[in-house]
């Protein structure tokens, strides 16, 4: 915890340092001061940042040489990432939402992690035995204790196992490039940043192919709907159950809650409460995650397309409380998140729906649209007499959305058999990055 406290200090410093600068030069400004007679501007760059920490570190942290300059380094590096983002963002240089200026980090609301960077010596990281990662120390420290427990504090045991990475360095085939521990849903976790090339693509595993094109409405009743059943991951009409991970564990998260709040603010009882709900949580997540890999892993391996929908989740969440905790229980933008990398290594295609396209309002036999479609409506039932379609509204949707797939796939080979397609249909390939392989476009 001392190193990720360090790493939190020297985050918090830079953010500090910055703001002070900014409002320093906005204040000169303001009372007429010429530019050329402003305070210096400080240096963003986490090169620049690190030579001004170790200027005024013995006065702002005299505690330095008990941790690792590792530790600081991480936070400068982090700080300065943050600052970069919302410099770009504010310009227009960065795509998606609008990113604000970083805020400082506090002990009990940020995650506690810590990140080291060693290229030289790689197999120095890893222990003979498979089963454990290195921590690095300060090189020198005054205090005796620390120094007797030298040899006890540089290895962190892994439950699992490390082999395979041991043998690509080994190899000389990977270079790790940074270790981040880090506490997440009340356990402590690393994870190493490996660069290694590959000689040629690595051989799927076989699964069993469905073969088509399937179709997959998301919901919050089921977390998905597939447009035809599939054996030994749907029912009999093509519903994934929900799991609902959170909405069971409710009732443990209220008590927990209710306790902590009785506790007395920074005394043990409630750090050990904490933790607990911190474990609660992830448990949580680590279920969540297993079903959702099993579902997209049989998408992904199954079918030579899969087909969604690009849905406004972030819109969705803000209507109703319950129904931002129901989407965010069921993770749809995760769901999306992994098709999209699974089915690139599969060698499948991934078509994403237009928002717009009324999936749940058309009908899948006649193709008949209609004005109005109610949410509590869960039964599609069609106006056309002689059509007459009575089905399930999400098995409806899930329907059309494979049809549209198919209907978005023949489009692209027909328009855009000059250049290769970009993933969101921008017509300047200067401008946007071409898509990569089994990757549909959508206009």
């Amino acid at each position: 915890m001392s190193y990720c406290g360090a790493r939190r200090f020297a985050y918090n410093w830079v953010l500090a340092t910055v703001k002070t600068n900014l409002e320093t030069r906005r204040a000169e400004r303001e009372a007429g001061v010429p530019e050329d007679e402003l305070t210096p501007a400080v240096s963003w760059k986490a090169k620049r940042l690190s030579t001004l920490w170790n200027s005024v570190k013995d006065e702002v942290a005299p505690w330095w040489r008990e941790v690792s300059m590792h530790a600081f380094r991480s936070g400068i590096v982090d700080a300065a990432q943050a600052l970069e983002n919302w410099s770009k963002s504010r310009s227009g240089e960065r795509t998606g939402r609008r990113v604000g200026f970083p805020r400082f980090k506090k002990r009990d609301k940020s995650v506690p992690s810590v990140s080291f960077v060693e290229i030289n010596h790689q197999l120095s990281w890893l222990h003979e035995n498979r089963h454990a990662i290195r921590l690095m120390l300060p090189q020198s420290t005054p205090d005796p204790d620390v120094k007797r427990r030298r040899a006890e504090l540089a290895w962190l045991h892994t439950t699992t196992s490390m082999r395979r990475l041991y043998r690509l360095v080994e190899q000389g085939r990977a270079t790790i490039q940074k270790v981040t521990i880090a506490k997440r849903g009340g356990r402590w976790q690393a994870s190493v940043l490996v660069r290694y090339q590959l000689d040629a693509q690595p051989a799927v595993k076989p699964r069993k192919r469905h073969g088509g094109t399937i179709g997959v409405d998301g919901g919050v009743k089921h977390l998905a709907t597939l447009s035809r059943p599939v054996p030994g991951l749907t029912d009999e009409h093509g519903h994934v159950a929900n799991p609902k991970v959170l909405h069971g564990q409710l009732h443990r998260l209220r008590r927990l809650d209710r306790a902590i709040a009785r506790c007395e603010k920074g005394s043990k009882n409630r750090r050990k409460l904490l933790d607990r709900r911190a474990r609660l949580h992830g448990r949580i997540t680590k279920t969540r995650a297993l079903r959702l890999h099993h579902l997209t892993n049989t998408l992904a391996g199954g079918f030579a397309i899969v087909a969604i929908e690009d849905l406004n989740l972030a819109g969705m969440s803000n209507r109703k409380r319950r129904l931002g905790r129901a989407l965010a229980d069921a993770s749809l933008r995760e769901l999306r998140r992994q098709l999209d990398y699974k089915t690139t290594d599969h060698g499948t295609t991934l078509v994403v729906a237009d928002r717009f396209y009324p999936s749940s309002k058309t009908c899948s036999a006649c193709g008949l649209v209609k004005a109005k479609l109610a949410l509590w409506e869960r039964t599609y039932v069609c106006d056309d007499s002689r059509c007459g379609l009575v089905l399930d509204r999400d098995v409806n949707a899930a329907r059309n959305i494979a049809r549209e797939a198919t209907r978005l796939l023949e489009h692209q080979e027909s328009v855009a058999g000059l250049r290769p397609e970009t993933r969101n249909a921008e017509p300047r390939p200067h401008k946007t990055m071409p898509a990569p392989a089994g990757m549909a476009a959508v206009a």
